[in-house]
């Protein structure tokens, strides 16, 4: 990276993890329950046992440096929780692709991917959870099983079959 883009003279105060995106005026970003449960989780894990770990932290800098840190974090989950909406996924599996589906892909060159399409504040590609804001997530919606569907990427346009579509 360039030397342009980054400060060596002040220290990267930004919290870890993205912020929540705002949403627009009366609308709320969508949520599995899942992912609903691991952000309480988290936002209860911080104010039991990572108070408790800074309380026991002798005062000092450091202590007051764990201690922002920690407010931060407590700050960004729990907006997070306040901007998202629960939505449940389908009850009924008729094969149509929406939010909360777990879709199989097979691309042109042979390969599978298996995927979630979650909410943005869930997403993580690393385990297969795919932001419903995702071009991919984007194509998927309303596919049944057998479509075929064309990504562009920076290397040209994809195709993949949707093999299989589980409401999660």
């Amino acid at each position: 990276m360039s030397k342009a883009f980054t400060s060596e003279e002040t220290e990267d105060t930004s919290v870890s993890g993205r912020p929540p995106q705002r949403a627009a005026r009366g609308q709320e970003r969508p949520i599995t329950p899942e992912g609903h449960r691991a952000l309480v989780d988290a936002l209860q894990r911080l104010e039991t046992e990572d108070r408790a770990e800074l309380h026991a932290m002798p005062a000092g800098a450091e202590r007051d440096e764990a201690k922002r840190r920690l407010e931060a974090k407590d700050a960004m989950l729990s907006a997070t929780l306040e901007s998202v909406r629960v939505v449940k996924p389908p009850e009924v599996d008729d094969g149509i692709v929406r939010f909360g589906s777990t879709v199989t892909l097979r691309w042109s060159d042979g390969r599978k991917q298996t995927v979630r399409l979650v909410g943005p504040d869930e997403a993580d590609v690393k385990v297969g959870r795919l932001s419903i804001e995702a071009p991919l997530a984007r194509s998927l919606l309303d596919a049944t099983q057998g479509t075929t569907i064309e990504i562009e990427r920076p290397r040209g346009v994809e195709e993949a079959v949707l093999e299989l579509v589980r409401s999660s």
